[in-house]
């Protein structure tokens, strides 16, 4: 696959439909200045209108876990679809539905038995809070209603989800906001505000959790939720196991529900099944997202345990069940794309590649320190990498807005084909679980020669 730019034709006369749509996050002025129109996918690969291709470094951001163009859900998918595309959300459920519900029962940790599907992750924490709120009114804790979670985290882009998600730029423009969102130190020991070192510091933010809860009235606190891994336009922030584990007996103290947002640590993302395995700490609810479903279908799921589903569990008359659903919620063709990617994460193999792959990565992202005194740090876990760019390596200083190295090494690796998450300090890898050893090799190189391309004309 060459990287060979097939036309030069101005893409408004190929795609006039372009300047009627609007790009996630995007500010579609800069957009057309340089726009992606991606066309075709084939495994770790992406190709553009133009017909260059794409190592897809990102893999449609941590949701293809076994790659573009696989035959198996291709087809798992053209079968339930040549059954029935869209059964009756209000009155009945489907069979991949049922059978993924039961599977996923059986992946998740043990405490996590009961399934309501979503049609994705903004709406699967969503539904997490209502879950939670509703829960607590029904066990005797009416007053509990507020939800703590993380500064630097994301959530979602629906008001609630938003609310509880802990980045300025992407909230602003939205206030005011619901009320009852509660926002604590994220255990981002790199910048510790407290001058200890990485584990140390977050064991103090767990701590301090603690102080919020009492100090906000555990009365009024119905849930706490976190991402395990933070990805969002601050960084990357991997906590060491001991911060989930102090966030769970805190939580146990005071009757708060935890909750975990696996959208995207879910479905062998750091190694284990679940973020949930790697921390050794089982949530009371968790979301999950993106690779349920191998990125072919809008799909999303919350878990929950016994405890909690009991609570919604009543005669007809009662009034106790959770009153809330959408139209494509568990919708079967997406519970089929979904059965056919669990089996081939679990049983295909993809787990066990993308474990050894992912310690690849990692390895191939620390040589890449030791060698530019501009990356400050390597963050992440499993197949979730980033190199954070810092001015100064020594006060950890990151570069102006006006001028960031991060962004500039991201336009050129894209140039060389490769597309990863380019943030304004840190560029991640997140490349399906399928990739080869050769194709997170090629990665790494091209982030190399991407890195050093770029400082032969970057101007600090």
């Amino acid at each position: 696959m060459q990287d060979v730019k097939l036309t030069d034709t101005p893409i408004t006369d190929t795609y006039p439909g372009l300047n009627n749509l609007v790009v996630d996050f995007n500010q579609m002025k800069s957009f057309m200045d340089d726009p992606l129109v991606l066309v075709e996918g084939d495994g770790v690969r992406v190709r553009d209108h133009t017909g260059q291709w794409y190592i897809d470094g990102l893999a449609g951001v941590a949701a293809v876990q076994v790659g573009h163009r696989n035959q198996g859900i291709i087809d798992a998918m053209t079968a339930q679809l040549n059954r029935i595309a869209l059964t009756l959300p209000l009155y009945a459920a489907s069979e991949p539905a049922i059978a993924l519900a039961e599977r996923l029962a059986e992946i998740t940790p043990e405490p996590l038995t009961h399934v309501k599907f979503t049609s994705g992750g903004s709406e699967a924490n969503e539904t997490a809070f209502k879950l939670a709120r509703q829960f607590h009114a029904q066990t005797g804790n009416p007053g509990k209603y507020k939800i703590i979670s993380r500064y630097k985290s994301y959530h979602g882009a629906t008001m609630g989800a938003l609310a509880a998600s802990g980045g300025a730029s992407r909230k602003l423009p939205y206030e005011p906001f619901p009320t009852g969102f509660v926002h604590v130190l994220p255990p981002d020991g790199y910048r510790s505000p407290f001058g200890l070192d990485e584990v140390e510091s977050a064991i103090r933010c767990a701590e301090l959790v603690d102080h919020v809860i009492v100090g906000e009235g555990p009365e009024t606190v119905a849930a706490l939720i976190a991402d395990p891994v933070v990805m969002s336009a601050e960084g990357l922030i991997a906590p060491p196991i001991e911060y989930f584990k102090i966030l769970r007996e805190v939580c146990d103290r005071h009757n708060v529900l935890l909750l975990f947002d696996e959208i995207i640590t879910g479905f062998g993302r750091l190694g284990e099944m679940f973020a949930a395995d790697v921390y050794e700490t089982c949530p009371d609810i968790m979301s999950v997202g993106k690779g349920i479903s191998g990125g072919y279908a809008a799909l999303a799921a919350v878990m929950m345990t016994e405890r909690v589903a009991s609570a919604f569990w009543g005669e007809l008359g009662d009034g106790v069940h959770f009153n809330a659903g959408h139209t494509y919620s568990g919708n079967p063709v997406a519970c089929a794309a979904g059965l056919e990617a669990v089996r081939q994460i679990v049983e295909g193999g993809a787990l066990d590649n993308g474990r050894e792959r992912g310690q690849q990565l990692r390895a191939g992202m620390d040589e890449l320190m030791s060698r530019y005194e501009q990356i400050g740090r390597v963050a992440g876990i499993g197949m979730l990498q980033g190199v954070e760019f810092v001015s100064d390596r020594a006060t950890r200083s990151p570069y102006p807005d006006h001028n960031l190295l991060c962004r500039a090494v991201g336009r050129t690796a894209r140039s060389n084909g490769l597309i990863g998450r380019m943030g304004d300090h840190t560029y991640v890898l997140a490349p399906p679980l399928t990739s080869t050893a050769e194709e997170i090799d090629e990665m790494l190189d091209i982030l190399d020669a991407s890195i050093a391309e770029t400082l032969e004309t970057f101007e600090e």
